[in-house]
């Protein structure tokens, strides 16, 4: 045979053995099929359960895996690794009885027969959490308080009909806080029908409630009518920016601010609103130039406490003043100072709202107390606005 030959019929047989099917097997070997679980125990939890379990003595197990369903035809997987002997199976909707199967897989992924455990969630969170809602009708929409025990991540959603009467979603608020309150505003004082109702990320979905609130009357306060007040204890403005820069209706300029002096904290400042008011909510501007370098940072309020007073003590004192809202600056992103998010940048633009309980007394003055800045150096605010009923 010739050589030429003898290579042709060489590199045939290397491409047929190369076109031959791969196959994978384990590194462990076949082995044999892990025993089952033994001991087991369940905690029932609200919307969920923890079932505690004995290992079977081998070290080629890699994990065990339980298998169940949330609601009927739903099938869910749960993995725990090895090191643990629990696992939670989460996610119901209700408190019905519900089998999971537990089965042991080792490294060649081979699996134990199943051992079956029957689990009883308590209430579910959404459930818990819309029972909690209270509703209260407030100025210009509603406040609306919850609780949420068991820290889930729930959504609570609010709906109200547009201006074709279509029930449209007015809000949603994401939270797994542990109990909470927010507000709905952007109303008139006229009565209108607010639906409400909880959702969590299993898709689960509480009841419905619906009723007719009527939001109490607010506005806007005439900014034109603000003064500044110095009392004797206030602190003074310093590098040429006054406290009227609070109210010129801007808060992006890179100096359209009001700065304090460099003074130790707390420090505090007064003015006049121009009339007597029941407080409904006040928001706050940080300083934020056009590309966002100072939001969350510098001499920015971080956490301070407004009064309010009708005959404010003229040597500086706090007799007189009625402490109405304190409040902490939270950035969003928890990022360190000088590094900002879309969520920071937008939160800083949208404003620090307080809003007044319903039964502070109404005020004409006003001093904002700031207990801290972002550097606790001097303070510096770029806008108020607030809102009230006259």
């Amino acid at each position: 045979m010739k050589l030429s030959h003898l290579i042709y019929v060489g590199s045939l047989l290397l491409t047929v053995a190369a076109c031959k099917k791969e196959e994978h097997t384990s590194l462990y070997g076949a082995g044999s099929v892990p025993a089952s679980l033994t001991s087991t125990s369940v905690r029932n939890l609200p919307g969920a359960a923890e079932i505690t379990y004995s290992l079977p003595h081998d070290n080629a197990i890699l994990y065990v895996k339980a298998e169940y369903e949330r609601q009927p035809g739903n099938k869910q997987e749960m993995k725990a690794s090895y090191y643990a002997n629990k696992l939670v199976v989460d996610g119901f909707g209700d408190t019905l009885e519900h089998a999971i199967k537990l089965y042991v897989v080792n490294r060649s992924e081979q699996v134990s027969e199943p051992v079956t455990v029957t689990v009883k969630p308590l209430t579910p969170p959404v459930t818990l959490v819309y029972r909690s809602l209270k509703i209260g009708e407030d100025f210009g929409g509603l406040r609306i308080s919850f609780e949420n025990d068991a820290k889930a991540d729930v959504a609570i959603h609010v709906l109200t009909p547009d201006e074709k009467g279509v029930l449209s979603q007015a809000h949603v608020q994401y939270t797994t806080l542990e109990e909470g309150l927010f507000t709905l505003r952007g109303y008139d004082s006229t009565a209108r029908r607010f639906t409400f109702y909880v959702t969590d990320r299993f898709g689960n979905h509480s009841d419905t409630l619906s009723n007719v609130y009527r939001p109490l009357y607010e506005k806007l306060l005439d900014k034109l009518k603000f003064r500044k007040v110095q009392l004797a204890t206030d602190i003074a403005d310093d590098w040429g920016l006054p406290m009227e820069n609070l109210w010129n209706g801007s808060y992006v300029g890179f100096w359209d601010m009001f700065h304090t002096q460099t003074k130790p904290f707390p420090q505090w400042f007064t003015f006049d609103m121009g009339l007597t008011v029941k407080l409904s909510r006040i928001t706050m501007w940080q300083r934020q130039t056009p590309v966002n370098d100072w939001a969350y940072n510098a001499n920015n309020p971080k956490e301070l406490e407004i009064y309010g007073s009708n005959n404010p003590d003229p040597d500086g004192g706090w007799n007189n003043w009625t402490k109405l809202v304190e409040h902490k600056v939270v950035k969003p992103s928890g990022l360190p100072l000088g590094q900002l998010t879309a969520d920071d940048i937008a939160a800083a633009a949208r404003g620090e709202e307080m809003t007044i309980p319903l039964d502070k007394q109404g005020v004409r003055y006003l001093r904002v107390k700031v207990i801290h800045t972002f550097t606790d150096a001097a303070c510096n605010i770029a806008e108020v606005s607030i809102w009230g009923q006259p």
